[in-house]
């Protein structure tokens, strides 16, 4: 297959949901309105998302080991600077990473489309949805084939832009419009370090922003080169340097936002207000893993200094997120908060130079969290849009594919596995127990550049006792939906199995996530730089090389330490929540653990600080603001206005009463004097000719007197 024809696939696979939306919106949105009609429309759309699977599929299959292609499209006239041809690029770069998540990316939007014909029925709106969906497809596509910081960008806003207008789908009530506002706002915050990392980039590359790649990641034509070119390297960057980390830290501010990372997190539990489908792409596919991505993607270019930034972000979030989870009721809150903790995983395996292993977890999280989603969302639905657990109970008699589901994700998140047994040259284990047990490895490799004591070790301790809290919390989520005894006989005799739409969607993204460890996809993404692994396994910070190494060892080190976690959480939450409350609500009432919990329950207070902190202190400047230019500003404008009118009145009254009254006294004298001299003009000859001579002899008279008067001076 040549490189024109894979760039033609994957550019196909890229602009077919864009295709697709303006269709939705411009021609079938002339059609009616009937459930029939707007089926249609949704229908539509899955074609198109069967297309662009197709074709990621094709390109992904006729890829191979080549090198990647990267086609700069000339767009932006940046004078001298640039790439080396005045223009600032974008387009397509293709490489082994980019065809796996074009394949991840369109399989599950396609299997989301296909949920939300179920899930949507009923609702006026599911086309207008739809072709939503087909934008925020779209938009993750482009940030996904971008060749440079400028197409990234480009898109990444564009994601931005849909994500707040599917959380805020049901506009009509007020959770959903605070919900996308606040997503919206803390991105933008996020997007402000973006923003300063890229402007600093550009300029100390010389307007090179070409992201570095395979061979590129070492030199060519790329911002990597740029660097080399002026003798800088990210891995020993020297003092004077120092922009070099604050742009690495500013882009990283970026994905901070997207990703949720502390302390730009509080936005992602509340997108839950969105329709269930948009919680499931968002927090797999699509929004949340556009963070990491760019992280992955700047990963050459990233100082000792920025990586030990990431490292601890990731380290916060990921045990502050799976702490709240344990005592939320709410089922799609539990998944939030731990989509937070998963991506705090995903954040320090960067950080910590598991290059490969943060995006395999990427990839298996995309798969489990999905389908967790999902099967919350047909709970949700069938239990007439109730989502309190404790409401809950019993579920799996009334639906047992959703239960099958949602307990088979729950295992590949736990990271379930048997590490001393093998299946050819692996463990038997779930996809989560792989991606992880990378990310613990490569942790264990960092703590010891660290240091062996002192605060080196929270980088492995943290995720191993994490790994036991999400078992935990899965399992208490698993336990109090499906098993046990129903807690609301009303809500259990109108239960039944969710659509065929929906479990079909359920049962494939159950399938990868018990199989997508098998597949060999830390092996397809180790291939995307071997430059980038060559680099980060030389430096005190980049312990890429070695975790690689290790991540595939799984009966050793960290793995043994977290490889039986599942078995023990799981074990304590089916012993304290099968009875559902009972057990639990006599050990809170413990006056230490009540402190706890309700610490724990209001989410540390972030929210609440934040509204004193941000949202108080925002609207008191705003009022002070607002005061200044009413009685400051406008003041001045008011006075220069008033001023104004107060000359113009005079000015007026002068123009009136002096000019114009002039000018009217000259036009009534000459109406005046016409007047008497009008009377002189009776029409009578002999009076004419009298006043003539009358006149002469006048003139006679003044002409003696003149000569008279002359010769007398004389």
């Amino acid at each position: 297959m040549t490189d024109q024809l894979i760039t033609n696939l994957i550019v196909s696979a890229w602009l077919a949901p864009a295709v697709g939306f303006l269709l939705v919106i411009a021609l079938f949105s002339r059609m009616g309105n009937s459930e029939k009609q707007q089926d249609t429309a949704a229908w539509f759309t899955i074609l198109v998302m069967v297309f662009s699977f197709a074709c990621s599929v094709a390109a992904f299959l006729g890829y191979g080991d080549r090198a990647p292609i990267v086609q700069p499209w000339n767009w932006l006239p940046v004078g001298f600077l640039g790439d080396g041809t005045g223009f600032a690029p974008i387009g397509p770069m293709i490489d082994r990473l980019t065809v796996t998540l074009f394949v991840m990316v369109t399989l599950i939007s396609l299997l989301v489309h296909l949920y939300s014909i179920g899930y949507m029925k009923g609702d006026p709106k599911k086309r207008r949805f739809m072709a939503y969906m087909q934008l925020f497809t779209f938009s993750m596509l482009g940030i996904v084939s971008g060749n440079s910081l400028l197409h990234l960008f480009i898109f990444w806003e564009m994601v931005g832009l849909t994500s707040y207008l599917l959380i805020g789908f049901w506009y009509e009530r007020k959770p959903p419009q605070l919900a996308c506002k606040k997503a919206f706002f803390m991105n933008r915050i996020g997007d402000a370090g973006f923003i300063l990392g890229f402007g600093i980039l550009f300029v100390q590359c010389k307007g090179n922003i070409l992201l570095p790649v395979n061979q590129l990641a070492h030199g060519g034509n790329s911002m990597l080169g740029a660097l080399a070119a002026q003798g800088i390297d990210p891995l020993h960057p020297g003092a004077n340097n120092w922009w070099l980390t604050l742009a690495g830290i500013g882009l990283f501010m970026g994905a901070m936002g997207k990703s949720a990372q502390f302390p730009l997190h509080t936005w992602l539990p509340d997108a839950m207000e969105g329709p269930t489908p948009v919680s499931s792409i968002v927090h797999s596919a699509t929004m949340v893993a556009a963070g990491v991505y760019l992280t992955a993607r700047i990963f050459p270019l990233l100082t000792p200094a920025a990586l030990l930034f990431i490292a601890t972000i990731g380290l916060i979030t990921l045990v502050m997120a799976a702490l709240i989870a344990v005592v939320q009721t709410d089922i799609k809150r539990v998944l939030a908060y731990s989509t937070l903790s998963q991506l705090g995983y995903m954040i320090l395996g960067l950080g910590c130079g598991s290059y490969t292993f943060a995006l395999y977890h990427l990839i298996t999280h995309a798969f489990f969290k999905c389908c967790l989603f999902q099967c919350s969302g047909s709970v949700i639905n069938m239990a007439h849009h109730e989502q309190e657990m404790p409401k809950y109970g019993g579920f799996a008699r009334k639906m047992p594919l959703t239960a099958l589901s949602f307990l088979l994700a729950t295992f590949a998140i736990a990271g379930a596995a048997v590490p001393i047994v093998k299946f050819g040259d692996l463990p038997i284990a779930f996809s989560g127990y792989f991606s992880k047990d990378g990310i613990i490895a490569g942790s264990k490799i960092y703590s010891s550049v660290l240091g062996d004591i002192g605060f080196g070790q929270l980088y492995v301790w943290g995720p191993v006792v994490i790994a036991y809290v999400t078992a935990f919390y899965m399992t208490r989520a698993f336990t109090l939906t499906f098993l046990g005894k129903p807690r609301d006989r009303h809500i259990y005799e109108h239960l039944h199995e969710a659509p065929r739409t929906m479990v079909t969607s359920q049962l494939v993204l159950a399938f990868f996530a018990v199989f997508a460890g098998y597949m060999g996809l830390d092996r397809l993404i180790l291939k995307t730089a071997p430059a980038v692994a060559q680099a980060a396994g030389a430096a005190d910070g980049h312990a890429l090389h070695e975790s690689m190494h290790t991540g595939f060892h799984f009966v050793h080190g960290p793995a043994l330490m977290y490889g039986g976690a599942w078995i023990v959480a799981m074990g304590i939450a089916l012993v304290l929540y099968l009875p559902g409350y009972a057990i639990t609500d006599r050990i809170v009432r413990l006056p230490v653990l009540r402190q706890i919990h309700w610490w724990l329950y209001n989410k540390y207070g972030f929210d609440g600080l934040y509204d004193i902190v941000i949202i108080s202190i925002g609207k008191g400047v705003s009022r002070l603001v607002g005061a200044f230019d009413k009685y400051v500003i406008d003041g001045v404008v008011n006075l220069v206005g008033n001023t104004g009118r107060v000359l113009a009145f005079a000015v007026g009254g002068f123009d009136y009463h002096v000019v114009d009254g002039t000018v009217r006294g000259v036009g009534e004298a000459a109406r005046g004097a016409g007047g008497v001299l009008s009377k002189a003009q009776g029409g009578n000859l002999r009076r004419y000719v009298l006043l003539a001579v009358l006149l002469v002899l006048i003139g006679i008279v003044v002409a003696i007197v003149s000569v008279g008067m002359l010769f007398a001076s004389a």
